[in-house]
């Protein structure tokens, strides 16, 4: 297998690419295990802490995982859901999202529970705001935009700063897949309704019924992501 050097420039990128080209070209599959850092140091000629800022991301977009003492393997899905060399890496993208899908599961829906609680006035016209600009989007990008405005309004309407912090992260984990999840059809139509149902408990303080709006957004979103080829 050939590893080529890194030319120096945002050397973690370099590695990020080289190893998804690797996974896209079938020279590294699901489940079979990297070089060490230092062979792979080596190979790539870069530095353990360029090496390691790489797997930083490719680890976040789910792509490599770390056995603690066990080194790092591609990781694993499911081969008979591959049906193309392109499909590979999305798939492998697709098992680490219904991850993260599976951890909005437990906390968002306590976020929405509290902000019904405790949004205050200001915090709905946030909310409303991000929700207008849903329904006004014109394109994927804007509706992207909103959409992580609409979920970050809420967040801050918890009045809790761990839920925010938590959000974005859950956020910025699903960014190359949002764009993939509009394109299911109706998926933009129904979100658009959730989101107004979401936002009208949580304007009528209503927490029980906040936390079942959100249940409900967050099982059709696993829906249509499962859909994804």
């Amino acid at each position: 297998m050939l590893y080529n050097k890194i030319t120096p420039v945002c050397l973690y990128e370099g590695i990020v690419d080289q190893i998804m080209n690797l996974v896209r070209s079938r020279e590294l599959n699901p489940g079979d295990k990297l070089p060490t850092e230092r062979e792979l140091s080596e190979k790539f000629g870069v530095s353990r802490a360029s090496l390691r800022e790489g797997f930083r991301v490719l680890e976040s977009r789910g792509l490599v995982i770390t056995r603690p003492g066990g080194g790092r393997y591609i990781r694993e899905i499911k081969m008979d859901a591959i049906v193309n060399t392109e499909n590979i890496v999305l798939n492998i993208k697709k098992s680490s999202i219904l991850e993260v899908l599976e951890a909005r599961d437990v906390f968002e829906l306590k976020v929405a529970e509290v902000a019904a609680q405790r949004a205050t006035t200001q915090d709905l016209k946030l909310i409303k705001e991000a929700l207008d600009k849903l329904f006004k989007a014109r394109n994927s990008q804007e509706r992207i935009e909103s959409n992580v405005d609409f979920h970050l309004a809420i967040a801050e309407a918890s009045h809790n700063f761990v839920f925010v912090n938590i959000m974005r992260l859950n956020l910025s984990l699903l960014d190359e897949i949002r764009g993939k999840n509009w394109g299911v059809p109706g998926r933009y139509k129904n979100t658009k309704e959730e989101h107004q149902l979401i936002y009208q408990a949580i304007q009528e303080h209503n927490s029980k019924k906040a936390s079942e709006a959100m249940v409900n957004h967050l099982k059709n979103v696993r829906k249509s992501i499962v859909k994804l080829e």
